[in-house]
């Protein structure tokens, strides 16, 4: 009977999912909130009826559909059967702030040409749900080029040139890792300019140029930057 139960939920959250228009009202809960009902009785004919249902509601209207994945799987052991289903619900992130601009199969991307240190740029990021660039491939340093293209005179001398990213050596001198605790070795792009990153400065942030290449900065000087947010 539990097995029964269980197979029941799952067909009637998999009917939720794929037909919400079907006299369903408008979402009561909060924004980012979800939430589960669910409800067993027996009918006039003995059958138990399980039903569950889901309710989320998005921050906004374009922050795409919640998707439903359905599992099932079965296990026999000696005499009996076993019925394991799984759900699945995967949510968008949240969408960045104003102004981002979606590169397809990559992500959101914003040039902040405010100067800032890099501290300063990195809580910016992050409030606006994303975080400092960090460089994947050539492809992502054309994203960045293609930026700067559109901003030839931001300051005067070498600050023009240079914007702040996700990396860092912060913990040890000459090793670089992003924002988010990786090896810079593992991100799949470490176009260092000529010289650089320099040992035994005080730069302990990278920046890109206007070219791609990084260089190592002092994270005190306030230059531009570039906020991400991956697909």
């Amino acid at each position: 009977m539990a097995h029964f139960t269980v197979l029941l939920l799952a067909i009637y959250f998999f009917l939720c999912a794929v037909d919400l228009s079907a006299g369903q009202t408008c979402s009561s809960t909060k924004d980012n909130v979800l939430k589960f009902s669910v409800s067993s009785h027996r009918n006039l004919t003995g059958h138990w009826i399980a039903q569950l249902q889901m309710e989320h509601s998005a921050a906004q209207k374009d922050s795409g559909p919640w998707v439903v994945d359905i599992d099932h799987e079965t296990a026999k052991c000696k005499d009996g059967e076993s019925i394991f289903i799984t759900a699945t619900v995967r949510a968008p992130p949240q969408r960045p702030g104003p102004d981002y601009e979606l590169v397809p199969e990559l992500g959101y991307y914003k040039m902040y040409i405010t100067g800032k240190t890099w501290t300063e740029a990195r809580d910016i990021c992050a409030k606006d749900g994303g975080h400092l660039l960090i460089l994947n491939s050539e492809l992502e340093a054309g994203v960045a080029r293609s930026f700067w293209r559109r901003h030839p005179k931001i300051f005067d001398g070498w600050k023009n040139d240079c914007a702040y990213i996700g990396i860092h050596d912060e913990y040890i001198e000459g090793e670089y890792i992003t924002i988010l605790g990786t090896a810079l070795n593992a991100t799949g792009y470490t176009k260092w300019a000529e010289g650089e990153p320099a040992e035994g400065t005080s730069g302990n942030s990278g920046c890109v140029g206007r070219n791609g290449l990084l260089f190592d900065t002092n994270g005190m000087n306030t230059l531009a930057f570039f906020c991400e947010q991956e697909l």
